[in-house]
């Protein structure tokens, strides 16, 4: 009875070891992740885009893969954008969503785990595209060779116009892989539109790949925008990004949604992703707030020149001479308003003596909670006794 205990005992132990050689130790079957293999991106990696998604390849080897095949992103399946054969091997192209930060996908058959690290990218200034980690497709060479059965032609679809151009030539590869900035975004850069790809983007000869500007991108773009950049650099005040030489924190040098290849509506939208404190302008429901209504039309570029002004806080005009273009009954008039003899521009601001007296003094061009958007309420003479004692 004893004997038989420890016998039953040894088999259940040697089942057990086998079953853990198998699922913990034993390479996984052939038959299950041999024949799927991720092309692009690496499976753990950083990622800069200015959109929201990124593409991923497949080779998968035999029909049996390929029925099996799924790219799923937590309980979703993601469907593919384009399945190919070539050489009796599919491939299959993929557009996942991103959100920033960490993003988890399982490729079956294998369950092998992807991990994107998607980093927004509005300007080059601080992403370090060098830094261990960071995914660029273009790094080693311009095309993966398994790419290049598909992509690698030698002119665009017809119905696809290009301008001819005598500033280089055109790269009608770029646009089989390219394609979403003609036809996800309303405005595109020149160059883009017109596959001068490598105008910007020059290929090292010598490594067969693309490179990517880095850094202060202003050098790039001045190369054609010649004459603005050097009239700005001579104004007396320079809006920051200008100054800093980062074009791209506000324009997408391919394309975008908005006139100038704004990323948002540069009226306004776009100012308030920095000057936060003007946020509250904008919204729909400003209860309690006298907004400018200059503002909610021709918003914050119809006083501010967003690149560079003679004047301060880079307005098109000094104060008094902006404002009056749209309260031209004030137009020419030094003295008399609100009442009698009250000026309408000095020497001196008496409540910031370092500035002068405009228009400004006494309204808020912005928004003020008080009538005619005014520093102070009206009744009881608090906004005139800020000054009159």
């Amino acid at each position: 009875m004893k004997m038989g205990f420890i016998a039953q005992l040894l088999k259940q132990s040697v089942v057990f070891i086998i079953y853990f050689l198998a699922v913990f130790c034993l390479p996984a079957s052939p038959a299950l992740a041999r024949g799927v293999t991720l092309l692009t991106p690496d499976t753990a990696c950083i990622v800069y885009a200015r959109s929201p998604s990124y593409h991923f390849v497949v080779e998968v080897d035999t029909k049996e893969d390929m029925k099996q095949l799924q790219l799923q992103s937590g309980a979703e399946s993601i469907m593919p954008l384009a399945t190919r054969m070539k050489n009796d091997i599919f491939y299959v192209h993929y557009r996942v969503p991103l959100i920033p930060g960490e993003n988890k996908f399982f490729l079956s058959p294998g369950s092998k785990k992807i991990v994107i690290d998607y980093k927004p990218l509005r300007t080059l200034l601080n992403a370090n595209l060098n830094a261990t980690g960071v995914y660029l497709y273009h790094r080693k060479e311009t095309m993966h060779q398994e790419c290049r059965q598909c992509h690698e032609v030698e002119s665009v679809p017809e119905d696809f116009f290009v301008k001819p151009s005598p500033y280089g030539k055109n790269s009608p590869v770029c646009y089989t892989c390219h394609k979403a900035i003609f036809e996800e975004t309303k405005w595109q850069h020149s160059p883009a539109a017109n596959l001068l790809c490598e105008t910007c983007h020059q290929q090292e000869k010598d490594v067969g790949r693309i490179s990517v500007s880095i850094g202060k991108d202003a050098s790039l773009c001045y190369h054609c925008h010649l004459v603005k950049g050097k009239a700005w650099g001579d104004m007396a005040h320079i809006h920051q990004p200008v100054g800093f030489g980062v074009c791209s924190i506000c324009h997408n040098p391919h394309g975008d949604a908005y006139r100038f290849q704004l990323w948002a509506d540069g009226r306004a939208e776009l100012c308030v992703s920095c000057h936060v404190d003007k946020e509250d302008l904008l919204k729909k429901d400003t209860k309690g707030l006298n907004v400018h209504g200059i503002i909610r039309g021709g918003g914050c570029v119809s006083c501010h020149d967003p690149h560079a002004s003679e004047n301060q806080y880079m307005l098109y005009k000094p104060v008094n001479e902006l404002c009056t273009g749209c309260h031209n009954e004030l137009a020419g008039v030094t003295k008399g308003h609100p009442v009698g003899g009250h000026p309408l521009k000095g020497p001196k601001n008496p409540l910031n003596p370092k500035k002068e007296f405009n228009c400004a003094s006494c309204h808020n061009p912005h928004g003020s909670k008080f009538q005619y958007l005014l520093i102070g309420d009206l009744l009881g003479g608090l906004v005139c006794s800020k000054c009159h004692h």
